[in-house]
């Protein structure tokens, strides 16, 4: 039984490990072009650069803080007349009333110009989409807004551009709103083909509710279902295949400061639910629900300790991650387990035919060398060390380079019958970065 200063460590470890492997940013970019997310001929970029910088006024360009898009100009034709829009939203640090404020150009026969501005709401741009969620063949402006406190409820705005004006279709509380942008599989959870949208609303033993919207003159509820509000928090919400043919939603939540369960939700026969999978999905740690293996079905992780730790401290076990979907009727499939390094360097995947057969040597240290072996026999299929520069100078010949920063390098060593996956975290902090600009 973990004391409670460790368990807070714990998990304060483990969610510093989650929330940087899922790729979070935050923060602003002097250069809003960087981060367009429909890019444009350099020609193009370079005039709407010139245009938004004399526009703005000296004013600060703000970035979405969603995880999953951080671009801050989202170009795209939202009134269906050819021409194609810019909108962004920018921050106004003396405006006591409206310190989020929006903006749209159009682009007239190459020259981009201003058409108007609009109120956001609050202090923090949370989610920034253009999605056509009022299902009329028009792309809308979808935002999230909060006020910067954790507690607090955010402000959810849909926008509609239309006759030359902006109008606001509908505004709505929020803790979490899910809404796809994939414009070839959009958002359905009763399947009718049609978007919709759903709202997650959570006060810690107030109210822990799931609404699902459909517009149809205004936005009509479809689906609603109430959770138990006793959870001590929200940690994150995915959306899409949940099994093969089925959408859905997994949320991830904290039931006590050290462990946390993923909730999967359907909507069957034109009502929501929750499956009864909780008792598959509970662990004694945070991992992000996520469609980690790429096969288009959302997967939910558990923290599994290898063979031989049994007894040993949970803050030095060297836990694998192992992932799992459900397999649409009352149980779950096994996708792949990994062993993640607590500094964010590298993912290790274990090949799937040998799940169940390996283990980490009971003498490995999470932050200096790692040991694979067979359970059966013992047998070393892989050796994980970190050097120092000066020491990988010395041993460089023996090891293949894995990571590399600028105090230290990661070596690995491996048998011919282990042929893990790696994954260099730095390499693909690096490519997100390159592939935003």
């Amino acid at each position: 039984m973990l004391t409670k200063l460790r368990a807070l460590a714990f998990a304060g470890v483990l969610l510093a490990t989650a929330f940087l492997l899922s790729g979070c940013a935050t923060g602003n970019d002097s250069d809003p072009v960087s981060l367009m997310r429909e890019p444009l001929l350099p020609d193009e970029n370079q005039k709407l650069h010139g245009v938004i910088t004399s526009q703005l006024a000296g004013n600060q360009i703000v970035s979405p803080r969603d995880p999953e898009d951080t671009t801050s100009i989202r170009v795209g034709d939202l009134n269906n007349d050819g021409v194609q829009e810019a909108v962004l939203f920018y921050e106004t640090p003396e405006d006591e009333n409206v310190r989020i404020h929006g903006m749209l150009l159009e682009n007239q026969g190459g020259t981009w110009v201003k058409k108007l501005t609009f109120n956001g709401a609050g202090l923090v741009l949370e989610s920034f989409k253009l999605v056509d969620v009022t299902n009329d063949g028009t792309i809308d402006i979808v935002a999230g807004f909060s006020r910067g406190e954790e507690d607090s409820e955010n402000n959810l705005i849909v926008y509609s551009y239309t006759g030359g004006t902006l109008e606001t279709v509908w505004q709505m509380p929020y803790s979490h709103f899910v809404v796809d942008d994939n414009k070839q599989k959009p958002m359905d959870l009763n399947g009718d083909k049609v978007t919709d949208i759903t709202i997650i609303s959570f006060l810690r033993n107030e109210y822990f509710t799931v609404t699902t919207y459909q517009y149809n003159n205004g936005f009509r509820e479809i689906g609603r279902l109430d959770l138990e509000s006793q959870v001590s928090s929200v940690y994150n919400v995915v959306a899409g295949q949940v099994a093969e043919n089925k959408t859905g939603l997994i949320i991830d939540t904290m039931i006590t400061q050290s462990a946390s369960v993923s909730n999967i939700i359907i909507m069957k026969g034109g009502q929501m639910q929750r499956l009864d999978l909780v008792d598959h999905t509970y662990r004694d740690g945070i991992i992000l629900s996520e469609d980690v293996d790429k096969d288009g079905i959302l997967e939910f992780g558990l923290l599994e300790r290898p063979a031989g730790w049994e007894d040993a401290d949970p803050v030095e076990v060297p836990y694998f991650v192992t992932f799992y979907q459900w397999d649409g009727e009352r149980g779950t499939i096994f996708k792949l387990q990994q062993y993640r390094d607590t500094q964010n360097l590298f993912i290790v995947s274990i090949p799937n035919d040998l799940h169940g057969k390996v283990t980490i040597d009971r003498n490995s240290d999470r932050k200096r060398y790692l040991r694979f072996v067979r359970i059966e026999n013992g047998e070393v299929l892989a050796e994980i060390k970190f050097f120092s520069l000066s020491q990988w100078d010395e041993h460089k010949g023996d090891w293949e380079e894995m990571v590399r920063t600028s105090g230290q390098v990661v070596g690995i060593k491996e048998s011919g019958a282990f042929k893990p996956k790696i994954v260099n975290m730095l390499n693909t902090a690096a490519e997100r970065e390159e592939s935003s600009e």
